[in-house]
């Protein structure tokens, strides 16, 4: 059964520049990034309730979803905030060759390999006559050449089988309105390929959907209660959240994003958190050397912060599954460091002495991850690397600008699970470096 082992397919230049000095880990990290992490996390809202009385609500209701074939849940002594759902026991997928065909893009067929169903916007072909409650396999169009509408069944030898899925909505709810588009589940998933629960997202306000990288960055962050911290690419908000419940609520976390419907976006998750404060602001202008350091607004004074978290905006190539990868161009993949660099700029000064500024990126590039470390030792000589501890993933990989000290503070989530701290993890493409101010310069 044919499954891609690069989302690069046909562009070999853009596969070059993703490791450049550790080029014969590539063939590894394409595969890698292709395939499914089968392990759900769930980041509980401690404010709210605790961890054992939610992980028992989630039992109860995975137990009502599937019956005896419910996956185990269990904690992590690493991460006592989190609840994980396991994979189902593994079984070869045979493709029913009486059932109809339907077609997704890759960027739904990566949300249904992770357990999610199929909405209406994401049905980019179904055959005519599929009626309600039918089973059809589900397929992703890796070229992205299938026409959203096409009513025949489409053909290609890059088309990836995912699952099965049982059809909620026909052809004319999801096609013939353009004026007002279905919304909803169109297709249920049955089963899928990854082995990955299809149980849709069952965030709430007790508890969140998110990568355990993405957790783990904010305890290597280690907010205190009664602190100023700084989130400066803060949308949706799920790292600004977890920040304030380390916290326990007490302090202020100043929450910066230069989109006004992202902020807009984030507003329901922050309506409980008193000390968070949101502002639609370009943090690469954070900085004001006029301004105060206990000024309320945006730009903020010199040592205005405690901690500051840059999860900087990047490539996004540490996302997994990538079916085909949404980058396209070479300048583009290269314009992130840019910006990368332009946002630390503004974040060193803003950070008090002794302060802690944690860099992290959901991306497996050399040039936005260890090299912007590189670079900002070597520009900032206020800055010292630390230790990115509690240590889940795996040390940096070598790097001309970094010694073999330095990259093992640091910590890469990829394909290399042998050199992980935390053994049998699976997870998406991230990277987490800390440095502490150690002067005033």
């Amino acid at each position: 059964m044919f499954y891609p082992k690069t989302p690069f397919l046909g562009n070999s230049l853009l596969e070059s520049e993703i490791l450049k000095a550790n080029s014969a880990r590539l063939p590894q990290l394409l595969e890698w990034l292709c395939e499914t992490p089968r392990i759900t996390t769930y980041r509980v809202n401690t404010l709210r309730t605790s961890v054992a009385a939610y992980k028992s609500e989630l039992e109860a209701k995975l137990k009502s979803l599937l019956g005896s074939q419910a996956p185990k849940v269990f904690g992590m002594s690493e991460l006592p905030e989190i609840v994980c759902i396991a994979p189902l026991p593994s079984s070869e997928e045979i493709i029913d060759a009486k059932l109809k065909h339907l077609i997704v893009d890759t960027s739904c067929g990566a949300a249904l390999l992770r357990g999610a169903h199929i909405y209406a916007p994401g049905v980019l072909a179904m055959e005519t006559g599929t009626q309600i409650h039918e089973l059809v396999n589900v397929f992703a169009d890796l070229k992205g050449k299938c026409k959203r509408g096409t009513a025949t069944r489409y053909e290609s030898t890059e088309k990836v089988f995912l699952g099965v899925g049982k059809v909620l909505m026909q052809r004319y709810q999801l096609y013939n309105n353009d004026k007002q588009p279905s919304t909803g589940i169109a297709v249920s998933m049955q089963t899928n390929v990854s082995g990955v629960p299809a149980l849709g997202d069952l965030s709430s306000s007790d508890a969140l959907l998110q990568n355990l990288p993405s957790i783990a960055c904010v305890r290597v962050l280690a907010p205190q209660p009664g602190e100023r911290i700084l989130d400066m690419c803060a949308a949706p908000g799920n790292k600004t959240t977890h920040i304030a419940e380390l916290m326990t609520n007490e302090g202020c976390v100043i929450a910066l994003d230069n989109s006004a419907s992202r902020v807009h976006a984030m507003q329901s998750k922050l309506v409980n958190y008193s000390c968070i404060e949101a502002h639609v602001f370009d943090s690469t202008r954070a900085h004001d050397v006029t301004a105060s350091s206990s000024s309320s607004q945006p730009p903020f004074g010199s040592h205005s912060f405690d901690r500051i978290l840059l999860d900087a905006p990047c490539s996004g190539l540490g996302n997994r599954p990538q079916l085909a990868c949404h980058i396209k161009q070479l300048k583009l993949l290269q314009s992130y460091p840019n910006i990368q660099r332009r946002l630390f700029a503004q974040a060193v000064p803003l950070l008090r002495p002794g302060g802690v500024l944690v860099y992290s990126t959901c991306t497996v590039t050399e040039a936005e991850c260890e090299e912007i470390v590189a670079w900002a030792l070597r520009k900032f000589p206020q800055l010292s690397l630390v230790d990115a501890t509690p240590k889940f993933g795996a040390p940096g990989l070598p790097n001309p600008g970094l010694d073999a000290s330095q990259c093992v503070l640091l910590q890469r989530f990829g394909p290399n699970k042998e050199e992980y701290a935390v053994q049998d993890l699976d997870t998406v493409g991230f990277f987490i470096a800390k440095f502490k101010k150690i002067a005033n310069i």
